[in-house]
């Protein structure tokens, strides 16, 4: 027997965690080692092995397990569908792609078939001659489609939208990463709740001075008008993330650029007025950080600066009450300050 198994190898995805590798990894020794033995049955039977282990821990990684009891052909087909249309830097979305995908996918499925025909795992009265070819179509099937599932793997863990938002809070961030993960995380795709919980998330963390943060998560949506890009649940989370903070405290950044960005932002947001109105509403009920009493006078003048923004009707009007309810506010912490 010659397959190429023996010199062929499969890539951890960054993001997995150790232990789900180890099972992938482990089905794939397993395999090479069989092939190197010429264990043909157990060949066979550790092909569909690792194909049926990389599915599984797609689907753990997508927060959907599948039950240990069901079928193989299930478990396959659910993680195909939850990754076969992930969008991620390299990964293709052309139809054609998707198509040959499907067909490694139906390649995949007929190892259920060939290891009950000859695989390991069934106590048999005769052992069935197994040709090369049908060696080298197992071990061809298990590698083509759990490839093609790792590769896009990667993008569905870093895309998932509660790890995102916990780094948010945690993590660090270099230049151009949080724009691959919110690609990633495929945000017109996502439910509105979604989008806004994200959208805070990186709101917050640009308001605490995290640079490259808010280049690619508040910027980027600054400037663009693409409103299926960049949602407006994603727009409306932003705008309160700029402001509040994770206690509920007001608070913005340094360099005050959470005003003009927010009002930015917002420009192709088709109910400016009504989000405006509740995000007066929490900083009229939030209590001012520290940070924020020395920056209110600088944020009321960008606020100012930036109303031209609002075109909507009584846009401008409310985005000017909360920088008067501030200013209000901001003199009578000075007052009892002083007092």
């Amino acid at each position: 027997m010659t397959t190429h198994v023996l010199h062929a190898e499969i890539l951890k995805p960054k993001a997995l965690d150790p232990a789900s590798w180890s099972a992938i990894r482990d089905c794939f020794d397993r395999l090479q080692e069989a092939a190197r033995t010429n264990d043909r049955p157990l060949v066979i039977g550790s092909a569909k092995d690792l194909v049926e282990a990389t599915a599984r821990v797609v689907l753990d990684s997508r927060g959907q397990p599948a039950g240990s009891n069901e079928e193989y052909d299930k478990v396959l087909n659910a993680a195909h569908r939850a990754i076969e249309r992930q969008p991620g830097p390299g990964l293709s979305a052309d139809a054609a792609v998707r198509q040959a995908a499907n067909a490694a996918k139906k390649l995949a499925v007929q190892l259920r078939e060939l290891r009950n025909s000859y695989g390991t795992g069934h106590g048999r009265s005769t052992l069935p001659p197994i040709e090369d070819e049908v060696i080298e179509t197992c071990v061809d099937g298990a590698l083509l489609w759990t490839r093609w599932a790792l590769r896009r793997l990667q993008f569905l863990i870093i895309g998932s939208v509660q790890q995102l938002v916990t780094d948010l809070h945690n993590s660090t961030f270099s230049m151009g990463e949080l724009a691959i993960r919110l690609q990633a995380a495929n945000l017109p795709d996502l439910l509105f709740e979604d989008q806004r919980l994200l959208g805070v998330a990186v709101g917050q963390r640009a308001a605490t001075n995290t640079f490259t943060v808010r280049i690619d998560g508040v910027e980027a949506c600054a400037v663009s008008q693409d409103d299926a890009a960049w949602p407006v649940g994603y727009r409306e989370g932003v705008a309160d993330g700029l402001f509040l903070d994770s206690t509920g405290q007001i608070r913005v950044d340094t360099n005050v650029f959470g005003p003009r960005l927010t009002a930015q932002l917002l420009v192709p947001h088709p109910r400016q007025v009504e989000v405006l109105r509740g995000l007066a509403d929490k900083i009229r009920s939030a209590a001012w950080s520290t940070e924020f009493r020395g920056l209110w006078r600088r944020v009321v003048e960008e606020m100012h600066a930036a109303d031209a923004f609002f075109q909507q009707e009584g846009a401008k009007g409310s985005w000017l009450d909360i920088a008067e309810h501030i200013k209000a506010t901001g003199k009578k912490y000075e007052a009892a300050a002083g007092a």
